[in-house]
């Protein structure tokens, strides 16, 4: 296979032209009404990075049932199922935080430092798409905290972020090591989840129950 797909490599952080190795596409069909039946395709494909020649195995998926946007593009809401990394569906973020987080994965194998200073920045310009601007960096994830916009956690999250971002930028001897950098990514993946992603998953998941009522109630008038 010669096939080349634009994806970030987990393991260097580059993001470039990947050469597609192998491929394998899942088919599940799923009766409907009328004899019709819908088609849920689940894509597994294994690319190799040109920079380090690490490897990662990629996860697609698609289905006839639900409409996708002129352009879309099948990657954007993939998934790395190899290796296994902590890493926040980039696609569900906001322009500038999705910038912002990107930086903090294109160095996290690289320094450690400059990486959290990176996730630091990520927190700063989610404050900011959430109104929170006046005051450091720990006020306005206060401030987030106290309008409910962050979830009422027990003990200063904002402080933890603070002083973490602190000690990155102000050159302090302190040795990051990978496993302080993952414990940082599985914070601020939290924390974006709960503000971006899990509020589209709940309005995904209610329009579903809302078709699925629409069709059971067009279901009985139809036999009435």
């Amino acid at each position: 296979m010669s096939e080349k797909i634009i994806l970030t490599c987990p393991h260097c952080g580059n993001k470039t032209p990947l050469e597609l190795l192998n491929r394998f596409e899942k088919v599940t069909k799923v009766p409907l009404q009328f004899s019709e039946k819908a088609h849920f395709h689940d894509i597994f494909e294994v690319f190799e990075c040109p920079v380090c020649k690490g490897f990662q195995l990629f996860h697609t998926h698609w289905n006839t049932e639900e409409a996708y946007r002129e352009g879309f593009d099948i990657y954007e809401e993939g998934s790395v199922l190899f290796p296994t990394s902590e890493k926040v569906n980039l696609y569900s973020l906001p322009k500038n935080i999705k910038g912002a987080y990107e930086s903090a994965l294109k160095v996290k194998n690289i320094d450690n430092a400059v990486c959290v200073m990176a996730l630091r920045r990520t927190f700063e310009m989610v404050c900011k798409d959430k109104g929170a601007v006046n005051g450091q960096l720990h006020q306005k994830l206060n401030q987030l905290q106290q309008q409910g916009i962050l979830p009422p956690l027990k003990g200063d999250i904002s402080k933890v972020i603070k002083d973490f971002g602190n000690m990155a930028a102000h050159g302090d001897q302190v040795n990051f090591d990978k496993y302080m950098v993952e414990s940082m990514f599985r914070f601020t993946n939290k924390i974006l989840e709960y503000i971006y992603i899990l509020p589209r998953e709940m309005k995904r998941a209610r329009q579903e129950l809302e078709d699925l009522a629409e069709e059971a109630e067009s279901q009985a008038n139809a036999t009435n």
